[in-house]
């Protein structure tokens, strides 16, 4: 009697785990649910997050809050809903640097992003601008790698921390290019790109996003973009890979939950989100700001970051790049 006992008390534990989920992603959300977002106020990440987050809250009827927490190239925040109650109701807005980029580079960190994180859906991916303030006199790509290598080490770059994709980004182009320019990480893309407008710093690859007014009013220069093609909002800005083929420059984003979070909320979740950014009012408001929305489902979003993770760390090996 005993042999045939534990089969089953297993399968009736499975199947009350299996109900209680059910049952918490049916009344799921009863409590506001905490957004932490590892960049700044008014970055690209920043904007998707609060964007989707604003609709969700109103579907749901509960807070969407936008947790900001900036600094460490994205770890401090990453850590945070690594080590969070898995709920459902504490997620990442998360980006590539400390989920794809900064595994690869760094020796060690308080989280392992495939272990301790699941994807959830993803919510967009932008292209970077190459930016210079108008004193440097630069215009193109090709401007400023001839200065760079006529006086090496004299300009400098800024980025949103060290492993962000804006530091990787400008690496790449350093090693392709052949320059050597300093590098000086910020807490988020809109604090160094603050100080590229002032021209405290000479060139910084940003989002689309939070460049395009300072382009467009003169304060910056785009030099280049980094997609496959031009940007449709700055048409006239050729592409870095018309300079150096096959070079681009761009982020992803995508939500993020506890690795323990019950699979029935993250399926609720992702549809949820999906529904939000398959709106064509959502869709072009993101637009306006430099942002493609995408909406993959969880499947296709995991296998896109393990490819990612692939990527980089193949990128990082060829170019011999390191954290700082």
């Amino acid at each position: 009697m005993r042999v045939l006992l534990h089969p089953i008390l297993s399968l009736c534990l499975l199947a009350s785990a299996a109900l209680a989920s059910l049952a918490h992603a049916d009344s799921y959300p009863t409590k506001p649910i905490r957004v932490v977002v590892h960049n700044t106020p008014g970055s690209a990440l920043d904007i998707v997050a609060r964007r989707v987050g604003a609709r969700l809250a109103d579907q749901w009827g509960q807070p969407v809050v936008v947790d900001n927490r900036a600094g460490a190239g994205g770890v401090i925040a990453t850590d945070a809903v690594a080590k969070a109650s898995p709920d459902g109701y504490t997620l990442l807005a998360g980006a590539d640097g400390p989920i794809t980029i900064l595994p690869t580079l760094a020796s060690s960190l308080p989280y392992d992003p495939r272990r301790d994180l699941v994807p959830v859906v993803s919510l967009g991916e932008t292209d970077f601008l190459l930016v210079a303030h108008p004193k440097t006199g630069f215009k193109t790509v090709a401007d400023f790698v001839r200065a760079a290598k006529t006086r090496p080490g004299q300009y400098n770059y800024a980025s949103a921390g060290n492993g962000s994709p804006q530091h990787f980004a400008a690496e790449l182009l350093k090693q392709q290019a052949g320059i050597y320019v300093t590098h000086i990480p910020y807490r988020g893309g809109p604090v160094g790109l603050a100080d590229v407008v002032a021209g405290q710093v000479d060139v910084m690859f940003i989002a689309v996003g939070p460049a395009l007014a300072h382009v467009q009013a003169g304060r910056l220069v785009a030099l280049a973009s980094g997609g496959e093609a031009r940007h449709p909002l700055l048409p006239t800005v050729p592409t870095l890979s018309e300079t150096y083929p096959g070079l681009r420059a761009g982020t992803w984003f995508g939500l993020f939950a506890p690795a323990a979070t019950p699979p029935a909320v993250l399926e609720a979740l992702g549809a949820e989100v999906a529904k939000v950014l398959a709106d064509p009012r959502v869709r072009s408001d993101l637009a306006a700001q430099g942002i493609r929305a995408t909406g993959y489902p969880q499947g296709r979003f995991t296998a896109f970051v393990s490819r990612e993770s692939g990527k980089y760390a193949t990128l990082v090996k060829s170019a011999g790049i390191r954290a700082e």
